[in-house]
């Protein structure tokens, strides 16, 4: 059962991470503003 709960917590933090990628990265792609690979040094700074 720990194990369960330690995989469901392990998941909630990932899409926690995705979420905030996809706010960040989204508006700028959509902008122009990022353009392929440029948007690396922003996911750095929002992934933990």
């Amino acid at each position: 059962m720990t194990r369960l709960i330690a995989d469901m917590a392990q998941g909630e933090r990932e899409s926690l991470t995705l979420a905030a990628l996809r706010d960040t990265l989204l508006p700028k792609l959509i902008s122009g503003e990022l353009q392929g690979k440029t948007g690396e040094p922003y996911a750095a700074a929002v992934t933990p």
